[in-house]
């Protein structure tokens, strides 16, 4: 897992700073084709959020003085290989406990592109304008109010929370499942347990069955019947054996769409031994829905079937 790291401006080595710099020209202009002078003139005031993994800085954004009273967060990146695993949203975390615990200003600007909007929202940010333009993509302003003396806006209380109700669910699982040998069972009521306690729009699970995934025990709408190995968020969490966040599925490569309101997705691989015999697959209709704290309840839940 990447390493976040916080500095001025001033304290960057130069190493830094041209991962930096070279993550937003991947991002905003070889990705998005931005045609714009990166340096602005705001990094020398600026802090800088960046994350690292084994020497090569794979996200950033910045934090600088808008006004009096305001700052302002801006070029949030994340290297396209870095993407789905909850980064992004582990960067704004750290940036705003940044601001909460350092800075005495009382408020946080963004220029969200639109579609991310949700993403911001999941931590507080409120929309403050109408949509406008930038480099030719839609854009809106957020804003979010720090309010240090009720920690309305603390995430720390929110991730407590959260873990809070895995462990919660965790040990109901564990109630249903003792004793009883059939796996549709089980699978089934684990599926519904999840459901009913986070309001996910889509939970349920695919078996590994031959060279495929087959739809088993589920709780949502109508899904895919049949997935192949290495396709779509399921079929690449099978083919990696491993678990994979997905802030935004239109942003994954080869998303198979069962459902045009999913708009974030986590996927656990289910193991017997060293292979994997089935994947425990949710969707939200929110973007950004899933973070650390589920992949790491989620893998827990799954150590518990058998199937």
């Amino acid at each position: 897992m990447e390493t976040i790291t916080v500095k001025r401006f001033d304290e960057l080595t130069l190493e830094e700073l041209y991962g930096i710099l070279r993550v937003r020209s991947e991002v905003f202009v070889a990705g998005q084709k931005c045609l714009y002078v990166d340096p602005d003139g705001r990094d020398p005031d600026s802090v800088q959020v960046f994350a690292s993994d084994g020497g090569r800085i794979t996200g950033c954004l910045r934090i600088y003085q808008k006004e009096a009273g305001v700052l302002q967060i801006g070029r949030v990146a994340v290297i396209e290989r870095r993407r789905g695993n909850g980064l992004g949203l582990r960067m704004m975390q750290q940036a705003v406990s940044y601001v909460r615990e350092n800075r005495p200003e009382g408020k946080i600007y963004l220029e969200a592109q639109t579609y991310a909007i949700g993403f911001y929202e999941k931590l507080g940010f409120k929309v403050v304008s109408d949509e406008f333009l930038d480099e030719g993509i839609p854009h809106k302003g957020m804003e979010l109010i720090i309010d240090r003396e009720s920690g309305i806006q603390s995430l720390a209380d929110a991730d407590k929370a959260k873990r809070d109700k895995y462990c919660l669910v965790n040990k109901q699982i564990e109630s249903l499942v003792d004793g009883e040998p059939d796996s549709i069972s089980n699978l089934s009521n684990i599926a519904a347990l999840i459901h009913d306690a986070f309001g996910f729009w889509w939970t349920g699970f695919y078996i590994v069955k031959g060279d495929v995934l087959v739809l088993g025990p589920f709780q949502g709408p109508v899904a895919c019947s049949r997935i192949p190995f290495g396709k779509g968020v399921c079929g690449s969490a099978w083919q990696r054996k491993e678990s994979i966040i997905v802030p935004d599925v239109e942003e994954f490569p080869g998303h198979i769409a069962c459902s045009s309101l999913s708009r974030s997705e986590i996927v656990v691989p289910i193991f017997r031994g060293g292979d994997v015999i089935a994947v425990l697959d949710i969707d939200s209709m929110d973007l950004a829905a899933f973070d650390e704290t589920d992949r790491e309840a989620l893998e827990k839940i799954a150590e518990l079937i058998r199937l």
